[in-house]
Parts: structure tokens; sequence; C-alpha cells
């Protein structure tokens, strides 16, 4: 019989396992997503990051609804610290993806905007999370609904759980 020590050891495994699974190229997406856009588009593609291209799904189109992101911003809304979201931003302008510019009345704050090659990359790459998105559903219909209750509160707890230093702190939940 398994123990609890057990237990919570082989979920630790698992999420090493899943945290890798989710963060490697995969080629089968990179070859759907190549399918998705123009060779152009199809270019930058090739010479960014998976974290690059989440880094780009943060950044609004320039659609006129005056929403803009900065580094910091980005910085914030990904997780990733600023000096890594500045250097996938540079590789970003310099394939064309994305556009550095100054509002009107703040000449000292950059931000950034997607070009039109930007915005194919971003409709491709939320058309592939759809994808996936579709088949995570059919994997979790199999299951029961406390079944549900238990790995949302679970995912829930490990998203919130505080840090201090390089320990988790579950004491500190709410």
């Amino acid at each position: 019989m398994k123990t609890k020590q057990d237990a919570i050891q082989q979920i630790g495994e698992l999420i090493d396992q899943l945290t890798v699974r989710f963060s490697e190229e995969d080629v089968d997406e990179q070859a759907w997503m190549r399918d998705q856009c123009s060779p152009a588009a199809q270019r930058v593609l090739a010479t960014i990051s998976v974290q690059a291209l989440h880094v780009l799904a943060r950044i609004p189109a320039d659609d006129g609804s005056g929403e803009s992101v900065n580094i910091v911003g980005l910085a914030d809304a990904t997780g990733v610290p600023k000096g890594t979201v500045s250097k996938i931003v540079q590789r970003l302008v310099d394939g064309g993806a994305v556009d550095r510019y100054r509002r009107e009345g703040n000449r000292k704050e950059v931000h950034l905007r997607l070009t039109t090659v930007g915005q194919e990359i971003q409709r491709a790459h939320h058309s592939l999370h759809e994808q996936m998105g579709d088949g995570l559903a059919t994997l979790l219909v199999r299951y029961s609904e406390s079944d549900l209750d238990v790995i949302t509160r679970v995912l829930n707890d490990l998203v919130r759980v505080p840090r201090e230093g390089l320990r988790f702190r579950p004491d500190l939940l709410d």
C-alpha cells in the first residue's frame, strides 16, 4: 500500500514531468502553427521560443482601442523577469512582429504593439491553445465532479501558494 509520503513524492515527480512536457518545443505544435501562417510569419516563428510566444500573446493589437503595454507591464503580466522580456521583445522587434512607439503626451515611456505579422502569429498561437484545450476537455470529462473539484482546488493552491526565498509556504495560504 502506498503511503501519503509516497503519494506526495509521486505528485512532485508528476508536476516536474508536466513542467518539462509543457515547456518543451513540440515539433507537431510548431508545424501546426507554421501551417496557419504566411511565409513572413513563418520566418519569425522559426526564430522565437515558446516563452516568446507567450510574451507576444500579451501584447495588444493596434486596433484603435487605445490599449497598450510596455516592458514592465509585460513582465508583470507574464511573470517573466523584466530583462528577459526586454530581450524577447528585441527579438520580436527585429523579426518584425512588434513595433515600439511612444504615446502622445508621454515621450518617456516606450509602448509596444503588434504588427500585422505579430497579429497573425498571435492568432495562430491562440488557435493552437484552443485545439489543445479541446483535448484537455476531452480528457477531463472522464473524471467525476468531485474528482474535478479536488483537481481544481489543488491547482488553485499551487498557483497561489506564496514563496519565501526558494521555499513554498502553503501555511500562508488563506
